[in-house]
């Protein structure tokens, strides 16, 4: 019999999506900062896990999947939204319709991954990601051919591109926006991950002791606020910290795993790409609501992510819509897919 399939990487997905709904939904600042402190590095981190050395091997293969795994959800989606936006605006959704000129210099920047549409706010992580993931397979592929110094040299990658980061305002280059600290960031946490596949660093944390890592960016969360667009030396403190919270993440999944809800985080982790395109345009469903209920103006439900002044418990309401939501118009979806493929085959 085969063996029974891990179920670790997707329970994190799904943990960290989770996660990043309840920390646009508008919750209490505390778990705000909490929240802030790894789930973000931890999706980094977790595709950095998945790196297959086989793409290492062959530069120009590894390239191109790493390049359609984030280039093209992210060109389909934001095509697709920004034709959908005077429709959104129609709808007061957004405060301004486009003209045709906006929606050309639009398309342009959704082309070279340089912007996207305000619903899709999220999605500056597979810009990030787009560039992580490249920066990585070019490193590796060069430096797995030095095989005593490959994992020297990952280390030090990390260490470069966090001190890049924090001397980033000091660098006599100007790069692009796209490539700045964020980035720079995204591939430390990127790098981080496959390190920590390849090495026994993974198997040193028993599941109690490894998710009481999370008392380290809980504890940070009293004092600061940090997060992926942190500068200057903040960067190492904030590293630290999210590898706390990350490996936390990653022990817990491992231990969610062999309990009875592992299969409905499981399902969710195989959607966090659905749940990240559709989980703002899922909030003004349930802002809609409280407008109407409360006779407040249609004007509001322009407000992002979520209206400015609701009841102190709306948080809820809105991360469970903003999850569930895009997983019910995906099931839908599915269905019907499903029906005109039958009906096509008759």
């Amino acid at each position: 019999m085969g063996q029974k399939r891990d179920l670790t990487l997707d329970l994190a997905k799904a943990i960290c999506i989770i996660l990043m709904v309840i920390g646009h939904s508008g919750c209490p600042d505390y778990l705000h900062r909490f929240i802030y402190m790894f789930h973000m590095p931890c999706f980094f981190f977790i595709s950095g896990y998945l790196l297959n050395d086989k793409y290492l091997t062959n530069l120009k293969t590894g390239l191109w999947r790493k390049i359609k795994d984030s280039y093209y959800p992210f060109v389909k989606w934001s095509v697709i939204f920004l034709l959908l936006h005077n429709v959104f605006a129609y709808l007061h959704i957004y405060d301004t319709s486009y003209s045709l000129k906006e929606i050309s210099i639009k398309a342009v920047r959704i082309l070279t991954m340089t912007g996207s549409e305000q619903l899709l706010g999220g999605f500056w992580f597979l810009i990030s990601l787009c560039w992580a993931s490249i920066a990585t397979t070019v490193l590796f592929y060069f430096t797995q051919k030095i095989e005593n110094l490959h994992y020297i040299n990952n280390f030090l990658g990390v260490i470069l591109l966090l001190t890049m980061a924090t001397l980033w305002n000091q660098l006599p280059i100007k790069l692009a926006a796209q490539f700045g600290e964020q980035t720079l960031l995204a591939t430390a946490f990127y790098i981080s991950g496959y390190i920590y596949h390849k090495t026994d660093l993974k198997g040193t944390y028993p599941h109690i002791i490894g998710s009481a890592l999370f008392i380290v960016p809980a504890i940070a969360a009293i004092y600061t606020s940090l997060g992926m667009d942190c500068k200057g030396s903040i960067v190492w403190l904030y590293y630290v910290i999210a590898i706390c919270g990350t490996v936390a993440t990653m022990q817990l999944s491992k231990w969610l795993s062999s309990t009875r809800i592992a299969s409905l985080l499981s399902y969710i982790g195989n959607k966090t790409l659905y749940i990240l395109t559709f989980h703002f345009l899922s909030f003004k469903l349930v802002s809609y609501i409280y407008i109407k209920y409360n006779h407040l103006p249609l004007d509001n439900l322009a407000q992002f992510p979520v209206l400015e002044i609701t009841n102190n418990w709306m948080w809820i309401i809105y991360g469970v819509v903003g999850i569930g939501f895009p997983l019910l118009t995906w099931e839908v979806s599915q269905c019907f897919s499903l029906k005109i493929k039958a009906l096509i085959g008759k």
